[in-house]
């Protein structure tokens, strides 16, 4: 075993737990196995996932565990065969493990492994980042540039969402499109069709979002709670089979039915939200108009950090609050409120500063 800090292993760590309800408490700190390393975490963010367990819209498939995958941390050691190189920088990670060998994961789409079941950090499976340390394979990991703050760099798997959904544009810019939802990742995928010289609008449910979208020049549009009814949809004109590529990230099925009424015939459905069988949709909207549907789970961790480098966008307004992890409960509980935006979680065991290599 290779490591720094000699002296300086605790058996124990704090963690967020998650058994049913959510509560601050010690585990037992994970050893790196072969090819694993061991980093110590330094901020990890709140995400829709996370939410959606804490709350009971989606069940982690083992309990007790410990959530969160968005995070930043160091490396403080390496198992053999991991490469020594890795010590003392600072990363992210992919949000699965993967096999390492398939087609999927030699392409870094770990997520779409087709040698075993997806085994995503932080919601069962595999305890997340929601802690002082996790122990995790060397391949998984990514290089934070030093211009990347840790605040910035836990945006990098949404980011890194939005960028491959806008990259399914055709045209070049500027292309009239729409965005349905505002939440956090409704307002990466807009910032980042902005950046790109695209024409965007969006259609979302809270207000307080309007003023930051229009001094960026973007349109906003408020939707009312009952919009699936079909009527009085928004507080201002919406034309339906307007657009000719929508992208829904709204995570509710009225959300969906919206940006299919949206689109032109032969239009192009971008769909960031994660559905569940609970949902239950009217597809034949889809079918008569022959809509296209594409699905976007995740992108280049690597282009989401490079975007972040370059100062493309300001993703700093989109962090609503950041707290100590042993404030993890009232965290959660700011982060589900109306309206709140990034909630990130900071481990004592890690500094603010920036990290060189």
């Amino acid at each position: 075993m290779r490591q720094v800090a000699q002296g300086q292993r605790p058996r124990n760590m704090r963690a967020l737990i998650y058994d049913g309800a959510l509560r601050l408490g010690m585990l037992p700190r994970g050893q790196p196995q072969d090819g694993d390393a061991l980093i110590r975490i330094r901020a990890c963010a709140i995400s829709r996932p996370d939410l959606d367990i804490v709350r009971g819209v989606r069940l982690p498939e083992v309990r007790p565990t410990v959530l969160g995958h968005q995070f930043v941390g160091e490396v403080t050691e390496v198992a053999p065969p991991a490469p020594e190189r890795w010590v003392g920088r600072r990363v992210i990670a992919q949000s699965h493990r993967g096999c390492g060998r398939c087609g999927a994961c030699r392409t870094r789409h770990p997520g779409l492994c087709e040698s075993e079941l997806p085994r995503p950090i932080g919601t069962g499976s595999l305890d997340g980042a929601f802690a002082e340390w996790i122990a995790l394979p060397e391949r998984c990991l990514v290089d934070v540039p030093p211009t990347v703050d840790d605040d910035e760099a836990v945006f990098a798997h949404p980011l890194s969402a939005a960028l491959a959904a806008v990259a399914w544009i055709d045209g070049i810019p500027p292309q009239r499109v729409l965005v349905v939802g505002d939440g956090n990742l409704g307002l990466l995928v807009t910032l980042v069709l902005h950046a790109e010289g695209h024409t965007v609008s969006v259609l979302g449910r809270h207000p307080s979002r309007r003023d930051l979208l229009w001094r960026n020049g973007i349109s906003f549009t408020g939707v009312h709670e009952d919009a699936a009814l079909g009527r009085n949809m928004t507080d201002g004109p919406f034309a339906p089979e307007s657009y000719g590529t929508v992208f829904e990230c709204s995570g509710r099925p009225s959300g969906f039915e919206l940006a299919a009424t949206a689109l032109r015939p032969r239009g192009r459905l971008v769909v960031l939200s994660r559905y569940g069988p609970q949902d239950g949709f009217d597809l034949r909207l889809l079918v008569d108009r022959e809509i296209e549907v594409i699905g976007v789970s995740g992108g280049s961790l690597e282009g989401g950090l490079d975007y972040l480098a370059r100062k493309r966008i300001d993703i700093l307004p989109l962090v609503h609050a950041t707290l100590p992890l042993q404030e993890g409960v009232a965290a959660f509980e700011k982060a589900g409120q109306r309206g709140a935006l990034k909630v990130i979680l900071r481990s004592d065991a890690g500094n603010t500063a920036r990290l060189g290599k």
